[in-house]
């Protein structure tokens, strides 16, 4: 079987992001609104991306106890579970790099903390799995209950950011920061679900979330086109080349969604099925990858 490529790597995605955002930081209107917005867009992007690291990783351990691509996924495991260290310390102490300054604000810190605990626990876990380079249905388990905990205090977290600084960064463009940091989450979670349903593991559970995690993906795409309430918010659309990769996360739904519902119904997968599965959810990452980088380029306007 063909090795699935991985998406760009953590470090190249940074310099990429901060030399998109040096570019055109002259055409700010006020340089001091300006650093405030890039480094709150980057604290969610940044949070957003904890958010999706636990369900990338409980992919990437879900193909490895599959036996699918197991050196690749043991690679993205390798690569997410260092990301995720260094992302909580980017928060906590700031990182010039993301242009964001150490955080000050009690509330936003106490949120860190909750997420830094849940990692305590997630992460020897995951640890195990790199190290021994397999996993077995009991040790999986632990691991699922947990990293969906920490997805959830990372998601407060996200919530905190936003509610403390509200008033740094125009609603919208928070908003589809956020939403676009969701897709992300859910392009990785609803595929691990689908394998789980597949493989009757805690079939029932999984097929509840597998129903909630495909119709947050649609809503998703709903409000970033401008089609439906956002908290009680209606988004401008996204435009231009956004608008763009928003019809291409559209056409690999339209191929996706099929294969989730046929594998939720028969409880069968096969080796081309799981294989089929892992493509896509790449490239749902890709394409809200390179939606989430054009909205933090737009923090730098406001």
């Amino acid at each position: 079987m063909k090795t699935i490529s991985d998406k760009t790597a953590p470090n190249a995605q940074k310099l990429a992001v901060a030399a998109a955002v040096m570019v055109a930081g002259a055409l700010a209107f006020s340089p001091s609104q300006a650093a405030a917005a890039i480094d709150i867009s980057h604290k969610i992007k940044i949070a957003g991306d904890l958010r999706m690291f636990t369900q990338r990783m409980g992919l990437a351990v879900a193909f490895v106890m599959l036996d699918v691509e197991t050196d690749h996924y043991l690679a993205v495991l390798r690569d997410e579970y260092s990301e995720f260290e260094a992302d909580i310390a980017a928060l906590r102490n700031g990182d010039p790099l993301y242009q964001m300054a150490p955080e000050e604000n009690k509330l936003v810190l106490e949120a860190i903390n909750t997420v830094e605990f849940g990692w305590s626990i997630l992460g020897p876990q995951l640890k195990d799995v790199i190290d021994a380079g397999a996993v077995d249905d009991a040790h999986f388990a632990k691991i699922e209950k947990v990293n969906t905990q920490v997805m959830t205090l990372a998601d407060s977290l996200i919530h905190r950011i936003l509610a403390e600084y509200k008033d740094k960064l125009p609603l919208d463009l928070a908003y589809q920061i956020d939403i676009a940091g969701v897709q992300r989450t859910l392009s990785q979670k609803m595929i691990k679900e689908a394998i789980l349903v597949a493989l009757e593991f805690e079939v029932e559970a999984h097929h509840e979330m597998l129903v909630g995690s495909t119709q947050l993906f649609q809503f998703g795409q709903d409000k970033l086109a401008g089609k439906m309430l956002h908290n009680e918010h209606m988004l401008s659309p996204l435009e231009g080349e956004m608008a763009a990769q928003l019809e291409n996360s559209k056409a690999e739904w339209a191929k996706l969604k099929p294969i989730l519902e046929k594998l939720d119904q028969s409880h069968q997968m096969d080796g081309d099925d799981a294989h089929q599965l892992a493509v896509e959810a790449d490239k749902l990452l890709v394409v809200y990858d390179a939606i989430l980088a054009l909205l933090i380029k737009e923090a730098e306007l406001v």
